[in-house]
């Protein structure tokens, strides 16, 4: 199902308001009865003077809107409704990629829903929202957009990274801290509690879960969870703190899926290991990180991050966040963090300085041949067997393939963090008749050229595969 999104002003919001009427008056009745329905043209409009709003189509007739509704640094999606003969074709989950697109700068997605409905509650949760808070019958759900992103080499520059951070924090802040055994969080904590000049040695709380580090200088006390072994955050309430959370600095180890009912604001750090360079693969006292920040909820929409983070190699915006890259041998894939899954194998395809692109059904961007792994395949035999079934062009996977490296992604709205192993092959001339007899949609990219709906991040990679060293051969269709 073919779905056009396009962003409307106030001059829209008859066509706005004839959808939201048809899918909100197919919902069950509500006590008291949503405001949509009584709702006028003009006060619709009204609505949509400050950020207007978005229209889906299919095959020419309005099937799904909603009012992009900006306050302050969040985005709220209001009168979100599809109708529901189109329902169950992807158009909500369209407007909301359209919503991600459109709300570039701002901090996060809110969308305000009825506890009387928990599937639709359920649907938003699917989408990467969190509730924040609930006030009968409206419960606030949450989607973060910004993530921050730092490369820290050892030890001493996590603790800094910390240290760093504490001139900002205040009474009642949560932070969760998420990654592998040893990666790092209890010396991101130690940063932390010396920048709060706190008292005592900041160490893990695994056989205590929980410590507090009173301040030397009447800031806040420090408190230092660790959630592995907890059942539930409502747990902490029987650990008999001293300091009360509001009061308190508190950060929670382990604590993902788990702390988030403790405040409807956090930040939350993430730290993985990062692909080495050449310097860090010579050295192994070196054993470098990327540290992910991503602040939630209103109270971190002021967060001024530390000025060493930088920028993703690429990005979709609002959405996916390639990390890094590392030119590396093919058998040094067995040597990834464990922890982080081997999900994705891409091929770049260069024929006349060319990259083959094709075209993603589904998102509607060009992408880079390729796919998820199997457990049966290796990425050499998923890139070579994806580029056959998309293009039709069958290589040799042996001399015909080379290895390039592999990258470190964030995924979605869940944040997934994963690998991707990246191959290329060159083609000295074209099988003749080709591309028009698959049906299939492809495109020849130079490089250069602007081409709407291109993915950064493939283009990236596109551009990282020809730098890298060729093997020229002849194909033949499949």
């Amino acid at each position: 199902m073919s779905v056009d999104v396009r962003r409307v002003g106030a001059e829209a919001a008859a066509e706005v308001r004839a959808v939201v009427l048809e899918a909100f008056a197919a919902r069950p009745p509500l006590d008291p009865p949503a405001a949509a329905l009584t709702e006028t043209e003009e006060q619709l409009a009204a609505m949509m003077a400050a950020g207007g709003g978005l229209i889906a189509t299919h095959e020419g007739q309005d099937v799904g809107a909603l009012v992009l509704d900006p306050v302050g640094d969040t985005m709220y999606l209001r009168r979100f409704g599809v109708r529901p003969s189109a329902q169950g074709h992807g158009i909500a989950r369209a407007l909301i990629d359209a919503a991600v697109y459109a709300s570039h700068g701002f901090d996060d997605l809110t969308v305000v829903a009825r506890e009387e409905l928990p599937r639709t509650i359920r649907f938003w949760e699917r989408q990467g929202f969190r509730e924040i808070r609930r006030a009968s019958p409206n419960v606030e759900l949450r989607r973060p957009l910004r993530t921050f992103l730092f490369d820290v080499p050892d030890a001493d520059a996590m603790r800094e990274l910390g240290s760093s951070l504490a001139d900002q924090l205040a009474p009642g802040d949560l932070i969760v801290l998420s990654g592998e055994l040893g990666a790092g969080k209890t010396t991101f904590t130690q940063g932390l509690g010396a920048g709060l000049r706190v008292r005592g040695d900041v160490t893990s709380p695994t056989f205590v879960i929980a410590r507090e580090h009173p301040s030397l200088v009447e800031g806040p006390v420090l408190v230092h969870v660790d959630a592995y072994r907890l059942g539930g955050i409502d747990e902490l309430d029987d650990l008999d703190l001293d300091a009360s959370l509001d009061d308190a600095v508190t950060v929670v180890e382990w604590g993902e899926g788990v702390a988030e009912g403790l405040n409807d604001s956090r930040l939350e750090v993430r730290i993985i290991r990062a692909l080495a360079d050449d310097e860090a693969a010579l050295d192994p006292e070196l054993d470098p990180r990327r540290v992910l920040m991503t602040p939630i909820g209103p109270r971190w929409n002021r967060l001024d991050p530390p000025p060493s983070h930088r920028a993703p190699l690429a990005a979709k915006r609002n959405e996916n966040l390639l990390l890094d890259f590392r030119r590396c041998e093919e058998h040094e894939l067995g040597d990834l963090d464990p922890s982080i899954p081997l999900v994705l194998s891409l091929m770049v395809v260069e024929h006349a300085g060319r990259t083959l692109l094709v075209r993603n059904t589904w998102s509607g961007e060009w992408e880079l041949s390729g796919g998820s792994v199997p457990d049966e395949e290796t990425p050499r035999e998923t890139a070579v067997r994806c580029l056959r079934e998309e293009t039709g062009l069958e290589v040799d996977p042996g001399d015909g393939v080379e290895f390039v490296g592999a990258a470190t992604v964030q995924l979605g709205h869940e944040r997934r963090i994963e690998h991707l192993a990246l191959f290329r092959t060159r083609l000295e001339r074209l099988p003749d008749p080709w591309a028009d007899d698959h049906g299939r949609q492809l495109t020849w990219w130079d490089l250069d050229s602007a081409l709407p709906g291109l993915s950064e991040i493939d283009a990236h990679l596109a551009r990282i595969g020809h730098d890298h060293p060729v093997v020229e051969q002849a194909v033949e269709p499949a």
